[in-house]
């Protein structure tokens, strides 16, 4: 299926994030108009519509995509809707952006991406460090050889986010999947991308903080930690730890990337306002920034390393995103539990595990 000339563009959810990121860059570009947004909670959504002068409103996504003449929909709701609003979108032969995690279990995943392809058009879920200039430099100087043969690979993130202990959707199993989807999604898809397909997975959740729901109830917990040790199909290990309970400061975020080779080592420092890469190679002395080229500097703002210009090219194929780059981050239980996942074994081990995730293996 075509893009129109002028994209009309259907908000479903609007979140802080909606507010933050996904509204500002639908308006920056004037090939696309956001032509309706929903929420359950109206008066939120009013709000985001008043600010970016959204002519629907609605807190039923099934009015937005039936009556908002419509040309595609971004999903930015809690894990636990987007199948069933990208199935509706998909009947209605809409372009679909769907958050992170994809989906519940494989099936829905499944589901959702064979529905894509059926209908014809342009589908993916929002990895959005496969465009940061920082991170595109990065997979050049991999591909390009600087580290030679990959060793070992440590994947951080970690915010204050969950440090308060208050109530969100993302820690309550009903609707989330905690930290693990929030950030270690992305962190994974990093990892498959810089390193190869993952071949075995450990893995350790666990929920430090006592969180309530909002009635008072006793929250059935998904993670605000979580530690996952990685095996790669090129005979590379390696570490992902995020974590929403970290003091650190007014970053806002802390991520550290680190890659060991036969050559030599880089490293990645960001924050949400700063990314460096490091790198030091045998032979050639101490560590040095890298500096990225101003050929990829220029697709970005240079003050705000996370904003990406309009028409930056994706780094791979929409059903490559949409249905593989997610694919271990749905297997835990309530409390401190570790599982295991291998390739050559298909099965998990430890008490009473419970295997689902959002992805494919082929």
């Amino acid at each position: 299926m075509s893009i129109p000339e002028e994209l009309r563009v259907g908000v479903i959810g609007a979140s802080k994030y909606s507010e933050l990121r996904h509204l500002p860059a639908l308006g920056s570009d004037p090939r696309v108009r956001t032509a309706a947004i929903c929420d359950l909670d109206l008066v939120r959504a009013n709000e985001m519509a008043r600010k970016f002068s959204i002519p629907l409103v609605t807190d039923d996504y099934r009015k937005a995509i039936d009556e908002g003449d419509l040309d595609a929909v971004l999903v930015v709701t809690p894990d636990d809707t987007h199948h069933a609003i990208t199935m509706k979108a998909l009947d209605s032969h809409l372009h679909v952006l769907c958050e992170k995690p994809l989906a519940f279990n494989s099936g829905q995943a499944r589901e959702m991406y064979e529905g894509a392809e059926v209908a014809g058009v342009r589908h993916m879920t929002f990895f959005t460090f496969r465009w940061l200039p920082q991170y595109v430099y990065l997979k050049e100087l991999i591909d390009g050889g600087y580290l030679g043969r990959v060793y070992d690979c440590y994947l951080t993130l970690f915010t204050s986010s969950g440090r308060g202990g208050g109530y969100s959707w993302r820690y309550d199993r009903r609707y989330g999947n905690g930290v693990l989807s929030e950030y270690g999604a992305h962190m994974i898809d990093l990892a498959r991308w810089l390193v190869g397909d993952i071949t075995g997975v450990n893995a350790n959740l666990r929920m430090f903080l006592n969180r309530k729901r909002p009635d008072g109830g006793v929250l059935d917990p998904t993670n605000d930690s979580a530690m996952l040790a990685l095996e790669f199909a090129g005979g590379a290990q390696g570490v992902i730890q995020v974590g929403s309970l970290a003091f650190i400061g007014a970053k806002d975020m802390d991520q550290r990337i680190t890659l060991h080779g036969e050559k030599g080592t880089l490293e990645v420092r960001a924050t949400f306002t700063v990314a460096e890469i490091w790198g030091a190679r045998e032979g050639e002395g101490e560590f040095a920034v890298l500096p990225t080229p101003g050929r990829i500097m220029e697709k970005a703002d240079r003050a705000h390393p996370f904003h990406v210009r309009s028409g930056t090219p994706a780094t791979t194929s929409s059903s490559t995103l949409f249905l593989r780059a997610t694919p271990y981050h749905r297997a835990f239980t309530t409390g401190s539990k570790q599982w295991r996942w291998s390739t050559q074994r298909r099965c998990l081990t430890g008490a009473a595990a419970w295997y689902r995730f959002s992805g494919h293996f082929s």
